[in-house]
C-alpha cells in the first residue's frame, strides 16, 4: 500500500460534534454502527461428536427456560432479543432450586425416545451443518423442548397458556432417523450435497418465516403478549443469533480508504461532501505490516502545569478489506475461544465426565489453534462481498469487554505529525473551513511545522475525476 491512507468526516465529527481535530482522536464503531449490515458477518457451521452435540441441546434448553421465567417474571410483554438471552449462562451459575428445574427438564428431554437419538445423529452427520440447515431442524424440534420445558416449570399448575396451544403439534414424531438418513444418502451420492442441502433448507427457513409471520399477522397468539409470541415462535433464530457473542469479544473498528477522492465515497461518508478528509501517513507494525501509530489514554503524569493526560502510543495493524463472493466460514464448536474454563467445561464435558475430542484443540490451548481462532476473527471483521470493493478500504479494529455503548472509551489518540493534511469537500460550507484551519494554525504553531497540506476536492474536466488540488497559497505555520 502507500505511505497514507485517508479517513472521511463530517465537519460535525471534527469540529463541534465531538472535537476530532482538536482532540487528536478516531473515533470507533461498533458494527451496528456501520452502513453494512452484513458487517463482521461469520458463516457459522457446527461439525462436532456426540458430547458437542448433547451440551448444545442442553445450553438450548438453558436458555429457553431463562426466557420462559423471565418472561413469567416480568409480565407478557417482557422482549425476548437475541443480546437479552443469557448465553454465557451455565448450570452451575443457577440457583440451586431453578438448577434442580434445569436438570429435570434435561433429564426429561433425554429420556424422551425420539430427543435421545438427537446427538448420536448430529455427530454422525458426514457434512457440516450450516445456519439454514440446523435452523431447519431446530424448528420442529423446538415445540417438543417448548412443552418439556413448560411442563417441568410448572408442572403442578401447566403453563397453559403458551404449552397448550402446542402440546398436540408436539406429539407428532419427529422422524429423525428418517431424515438423518436421507441426507447421509444424498452425502453419498451427489459431489455437490452441501448446496443441495443449503438450497432445500434455506427454502425450508424461508417458508417457515412466511408462516410464522402469517400466524402473528392474525394475531393468533398475540393476545398472549410478546415475549411469548418469540418464545412460540422465532425462538430458533434468535438463539442461533445470539450464539455469535459466544465466540469473540465485542470489536469496533476505526476506517480509513486508500483512494481520497472517490466521489460515491465522499456521499456516504463525507457528509455528502460537505465533509472532510484527513490524509495520514501510515508506520508499520514488528512484523513489516502497514499500520497507524495510535495512542491508548494512560495514567496521567504530573508536570509544572499540573497532572496532564498521558497516551501509550503504538503501531495498530491496517488490515486490507477482502472483497469476496462468500464470508468465511467459522467452526462454531471450536471457536469457543471467549468462555472461562468453567464454561468450556459445560460445553465439553459429558454426563460420565468424558471430554469431548471436539474440543480438545481448544481446551489444550494450543498454539496452533490459537493463530486459526485469530486468523478467522481478523478474516471475519476485515472481509465483505464485493458490491462494496469500490471502497478500497483499510481498518484498524479493536477488541474489548466493556460496555458497547459507551462511546468515550473507543477514542484513541493520533500523534499530529502523523496527520499529514486535510482536504475540503465539494460541498463543505467556508465557515466550517475556517473553524478547521484556525484548529490547525494552532496546532501546526505549537509543533513548529511549516509541512500541513491543505487540499479542495474539486472536479476535473481533463480526468473526469474529483481531484484534490492543492491549496499552495494557504500556509499554516
Amino acid at each position: 500500500m502507500e505511505n497514507s491512507v485517508y479517513r472521511l468526516r463530517s465537519t460535525s465529527a471534527l469540529l463541534d460534534g465531538f472535537h476530532e481535530l482538536q482532540n487528536q482522536e478516531i473515533y470507533f464503531a461498533a458494527p451496528t454502527e456501520l452502513n453494512d449490515p452484513l458487517e463482521g458477518y461469520k458463516d457459522l457451521f457446527w461439525k462436532g461428536d456426540e458430547i458437542a452435540w448433547r451440551n448444545l441441546i442442553r445450553h438450548y434448553l438453558l436458555c429457553l427456560m431463562q426466557a420462559i421465567l423471565r418472561t413469567l417474571e416480568h409480565a407478557p410483554n417482557y422482549l425476548v432479543t437475541a443480546d437479552a438471552l443469557p448465553v454465557g449462562m451455565i448450570d452451575e451459575d443457577l440457583q440451586p432450586e431453578v438448577r434442580r428445574v434445569f436438570d429435570a427438564i434435561c433429564a426429561n428431554c433425554f429420556g424422551d425416545a425420539e430427543l435421545a437419538l438427537l446427538p448420536a445423529l448430529l455427530a454422525r452427520r458426514s457434512s457440516p451443518m450450516f445456519r439454514n440447515e440446523l435452523l431447519s431442524l431446530l424448528w420442529p424440534v423446538h415445540f417438543r423442548l417448548l412443552t418439556i420445558v413448560c411442563a417441568t416449570v410448572r408442572p403442578e399448575q401447566p403453563i397453559h397458556a403458551i404449552d397448550a396451544y402446542f402440546r398436540e403439534r408436539a406429539k407428532r414424531s419427529l422422524r429423525l432417523r428418517e431424515s438423518f438418513a436421507a441426507l447421509d444418502a444424498m452425502d453419498k451420492k451427489h459431489a455437490n450435497s452441501a448446496d443441495i442441502v443449503e438450497a432445500m433448507s434455506s427454502k425450508a427457513v424461508s417458508a417457515i418465516a412466511q408462516t410464522t409471520f402469517i400466524r402473528d399477522y392474525n394475531g393468533a397468539i398475540q393476545q398472549l403478549g410478546a415475549a411469548w409470541n418469540v418464545v412460540g415462535s422465532t425462538f430458533p433464530e434468535i438463539y442461533l443469533n445470539s450464539l455469535e457473542r459466544l465466540l469473540y469479544s465485542n470489536w469496533y473498528t476505526a476506517c480509513f480508504v486508500a483512494n481520497a477522492t472517490q466521489a460515491a465515497m465522499w456521499g456516504h461518508y463525507g457528509d455528502s461532501h460537505r465533509g472532510a478528509c484527513l490524509k495520514f501517513k501510515t508506520s508499520s507494525t514488528s512484523s513489516g505490516k502497514p499500520a497507524l501509530t495510535l495512542g491508548h489514554l494512560a495514567a496521567p503524569h504530573g508536570s509544572a502545569n499540573g497532572m496532564s493526560p498521558a497516551y501509550n502510543f503504538g503501531p495498530q495493524q491496517l488490515y486490507e478489506v477482502q472483497y469476496a463472493d462468500r464470508y468465511p466460514e467459522i467452526d462454531f464448536f471450536r471457536s469457543l475461544g471467549r468462555l472461562t474454563p468453567r464454561q468450556l467445561a459445560f460445553w465439553f464435558m459429558g454426563p460420565d465426565r468424558a471430554l469431548s475430542v471436539t474440543g480438545m484443540d481448544l481446551l489444550s490451548g494450543s498454539e496452533q489453534w490459537r493463530q486459526t481462532y485469530w486468523e478467522n476473527f481478523h478474516n471475519a471483521v476485515t472481509t465483505k462481498l464485493k458490491d462494496w470493493e469500490h471502497q478500497r478500504e483499510y481498518r484498524v479494529t479493536w477488541q474489548s469487554d466493556g460496555d458497547p455503548g459507551d462511546r468515550a472509551s473507543r477514542k484513541l489518540r493520533y500523534r499530529f505529525e502523523d496527520l499529514q493534511g486535510i482536504i475540503f469537500g465539494l460541498k463543505t460550507a467556508p465557515q466550517d473551513k475556517a473553524a478547521i484551519v484556525r484548529i490547525l494554525q494552532e496546532m501546526c504553531r505549537a509543533a513548529g511545522r511549516k509541512d500541513f497540506q491543505l487540499y479542495q476536492a474539486q472536479y476535473s474536466r481533463g480526468t473526469g475525476r474529483v481531484e484534490a488540488a492543492p491549496w499552495d497559497l494557504v500556509k499554516l505555520a
